[in-house]
């Protein structure tokens, strides 16, 4: 019903989509040595994952140059999954619909033969709108139909050419494993022999993108959207349902104009997508949604710029009170349970840009995990991950979009990870210096001894808007015992976190600590509040 509705406007779900990767392939010692070498389309590449084989295919054929004894074909895409062909003969009445299920329509070839005699191929080309379309147009249309499968539909000799009895409408594609080839990343040439050369490959993307077919509920959500949106992008809406439909790779995206960017840029529009599989897109995944997606579907005069995802970690800790009298279970039990109930938040709230961390939601949800939970203390720290450019003088601005805690006197609302400067052998670290309540600096500081040395004052904290600046900063490496990554550890203001434009707020499964603390009051004991256990609830 749900498929049929949305066929009635139009509206084509997004197929099965199948892992991409980008190799360089170099071959060398050939048989002989022509100006150019050809790479057949359907060229066959085999890789391992997790024990499992999988087969990726070159999707058409690419010439590389000679160039001293080897041939180098650069940023070839292969693409996972079984190549099939399938022939219909045109007599009235046919439906062309392709037999198979889990197939990337995105590698759909439709050849039209004049008969079974002839030599004579022409290339027929999907098209999603009837405008500009005549009588010689030589396109079809795809429709889903019950099953997840497809059908074609071609011209009627008005708005596309009709094709005549007798014709062979062959068909190609590749019916994929879906997400299953994601991550493959080292690969072996299986193809047909290259002038009986060494064939090399090196893996420049491992392969991503791999996604199931759109689902009933998607279908639902997304054919009205994009009716409504008439296949062209004008609101952030509109851009926003054409990439979640073309695109199905994406988890989430986030969609701004210009004039509400920081700073206004304005005559950009401006998208974030953060990828099923990965944090961010490759550039070729951004090229393919800017120039196949959106090029011809956006206004002129706006240009779409594409910025990846910035990930506010979120640090929990969580101490968790409980009456032992309620439960069997041990206190390493409810300490995983309570693990698992932050992990579930995080997985069923927060990964999206629209995702906002609400604290009282967590702390109700972890009483609710075990009858014998009583209370709980839940603090949080933010994490944000600085993007360091070594050994250059430098300039970093952090927004959070969250405002900083500020009291107007130093209570270490900003750390860092370990990392060393140039001219300084010490182990350097940052906090911060408030001005008063709204502004400060932040400093650097080393331990001699034991004791904290201060030695330089820089940059600029703007606590309510959650705004730091380090200036100047030539880092030259990282403490990595402390961290693989320099982060800033911040406490926020609010222990309500929001997504703003590019953020993703998220709890990584290493950010979270608990401890479990029988509650000595609620089993009756005479001396419980005096041997409560306490603990703090500041950041």
């Amino acid at each position: 019903m749900i498929v049929s509705r949305a066929k009635e406007i139009g509206y084509v779900p997004y197929s099965s989509s199948a892992a991409t990767a980008t190799v360089n392939i170099t071959v060398s010692s050939t048989t002989s040595t022509p100006a150019t070498l050809t790479l057949p389309a359907y060229s066959s590449f085999s890789t391992s994952i997790d024990g499992e084989q999988y087969t990726f295919y070159t999707i058409e054929s690419i010439v590389a140059t000679l160039v001293g004894s080897t041939y180098t074909f650069t940023n070839v895409n292969i693409k996972e999954g079984t190549p099939l062909t399938f022939k219909y003969t045109v007599v009235d009445g046919t439906q062309y619909i392709i037999p198979n299920q889990k197939v990337d329509m995105s590698t759909l070839s439709v050849r039209v033969q004049d008969s079974a005699t002839s030599s004579n191929f022409a290339t027929w080309i999907n098209q999603e709108l009837i405008i500009n379309l005549n009588s010689t147009s030589k396109v079809y249309f795809i429709k889903e139909i019950e099953g997840q499968f497809n059908e074609l539909e071609f011209g009627n000799g008005v708005i596309g050419k009709a094709l005549a009895n007798g014709n062979i409408v062959n068909l190609t594609y590749l019916v994929t494993n879906e997400d299953a080839g994601n991550g493959a990343r080292v690969f072996a040439y299986t193809g047909s022999t290259l002038l009986g050369g060494s064939v090399a490959v090196t893996t420049s993307t491992p392969a991503v993108g791999g996604a199931v077919a759109e689902t009933i509920d998607s279908i639902r959500y997304n054919a009205p959207r994009s009716y409504s949106a008439q296949n062209r992008a004008v609101t952030v809406e509109d851009y926003r349902t054409m990439v979640f439909r073309l695109y199905p790779e994406a988890q989430t995206i986030n969609v701004w104009g210009g004039e509400d960017n920081d700073p206004p840029v304005y005559g950009k529009v401006f998208l974030s997508v953060k990828p099923t599989t990965t944090d961010v897109l490759t550039q070729n995944q951004k090229d393919y949604i800017k120039d196949t997606i959106l090029k011809q579907k956006n206004v002129v005069s706006i240009t779409p710029e594409i910025v990846d995802p910035e990930f506010i970690n979120i640090k929990i800790e969580s101490s968790v009170y409980y009456n032992p009298r309620l439960t069997a279970k041990s206190e390493n039990t409810l300490k995983s349970l309570v693990v698992q109930t932050i992990k579930d938040y995080n997985t069923n709230n927060l990964n999206s840009f629209t995702g906002v961390f609400r604290h009282s939601n967590l702390s109700s949800l972890i009483d609710n995990t075990e009858d014998a939970i009583v209370s709980n203390i839940t603090t949080l720290k933010l994490h944000r991950e600085v993007d360091v450019q070594y050994n250059t003088n430098a300039n970093y601005t952090i927004n959070l979009g969250n405002p900083i805690y500020g009291s107007g006197v130093p209570e270490q609302s900003i750390l860092s990870t370990g990392f060393y400067i140039a001219g300084n052998d010490n182990i350097v670290y940052i906090e911060d210096l408030p001005t008063d309540a709204n502004t400060g600096q932040l400093r650097l500081w080393y331990y001699n001894g034991g004791t904290k040395t201060y030695f330089r004052t820089f940059g600029s904290v703007d606590y309510p808007k959650g705004i730091i600046k380090l200036t100047e900063l030539e880092i030259s490496g990282i403490d990595l015992v402390d961290s693989p990554v320099l982060e800033l550890m911040i406490k926020p203001q609010s222990n309500d976190v929001v997504s703003i434009r590019n953020q993703l707020v998220t709890i990584p499964d290493n950010n979270i600590t608990v401890n479990v603390v029988l509650d000595k009051v609620s089993v009756g004991d005479p001396g419980g509040g005096t041997n409560y256990i306490f603990t703090s609830s500041r950041n």
